[in-house]
């Protein structure tokens, strides 16, 4: 009998060594604090994806976080738009023992494709930037809603805006879209409906200026920023607006490390 419970006894402590903690393989977002800026990991099926990476300055951050997560692999890179803030950190990520599958931008951008910051920084690796147009799917979970047209002034508006959805979650990651790109994509009909909302620009006063917060039905909204380095952000109208629209809001600057999301249906949130 004393056999039998001692053997009874191992099974259980090798089935605790050989299974993974509850939840610690969990599909989850992950907006790390780069201060004004954004760089956003999403895990989904044991891949993960980087959405930007933050300005060059907040590079340790962001390296931090991977560590922390596990992460010595990514299937893709977005690099939303060519702004400091997204695009700072692609030299040194290319530059790093982290192994990138995939690299993506959008389609449209105000500089040379050579002065391009994510083909000058993978460049010399030999990789090569898939830019991405309106329509294209990455893997199965992420889909380019715009930006539709080219904005020859603001770069803003060149922002690549994506919806990931893993059918538990929808997430909109609509980088620093403002005004005009965004009327674009409602004129074309886009579906902007999300369980999960990434404020674009860093919530100032310029975005979300056309559309309807209650129709995105989103229970979360995510922001980005630093008022410090960027004064306004995140604007009071605008929060007002999110939280009158069911939204809980959370916020990088009122965080230490990031914000987690989990994407398995029950948006559960450590600010970390």
């Amino acid at each position: 009998m004393r056999i039998l419970s001692l053997c009874l006894a191992l099974i259980c402590l090798m089935g605790t060594l050989l299974c993974p903690a509850e939840g610690q393989n969990d599909d989850f977002l992950y907006m790390i604090n780069v201060g004004k800026g954004d760089a956003i990991v999403i895990c989904q099926d044991g891949r993960y994806y980087l959405i930007d990476a933050g300005k060059a300055s907040a590079w340790d951050r962001v390296a931090s976080a991977l560590e922390r997560l596990g992460v010595t692999e990514l299937q893709g890179v977005f690099l939303t738009h060519t702004d400091k803030d997204h695009s700072g950190g692609l030299k040194k990520l290319a530059k790093s023992d982290i192994i990138v599958r995939n690299w993506y931008a959008s389609a449209f951008y105000n500089c040379t494709y050579d002065d391009h910051p994510m083909v000058k920084a993978v460049g010399k690796a030999g990789a090569k930037v898939t830019f991405l147009n309106l329509g294209d799917r990455v893997d199965d979970w992420f889909t380019v809603l715009g930006p539709t047209e080219r904005d020859l002034i603001n770069e803003d508006n060149n922002s690549l805006v994506l919806m990931f959805d893993n059918g538990k979650a929808r997430v909109l990651l609509a980088g620093d879209m403002e005004g005009s790109e965004e009327r674009s994509l409602l004129n074309a009909k886009t579906d902007f409906t999300c369980d999960i909302f990434k404020v674009p620009n860093h919530a100032d006063d310029d975005v979300c200026l056309y559309m309807k917060l209650e129709a995105l039905g989103a229970r979360l909204a995510l922001i980005s920023t630093d008022p410090y380095e960027k004064p306004g952000t995140p604007d009071q109208t605008l929060l007002k607006r999110l939280k009158n629209a069911g939204m809980e809001v959370y916020r990088t600057d009122l965080s230490t490390l990031g914000i987690k999301v989990n994407l398995e249906g029950d948006f559960r949130v450590d600010v970390e």
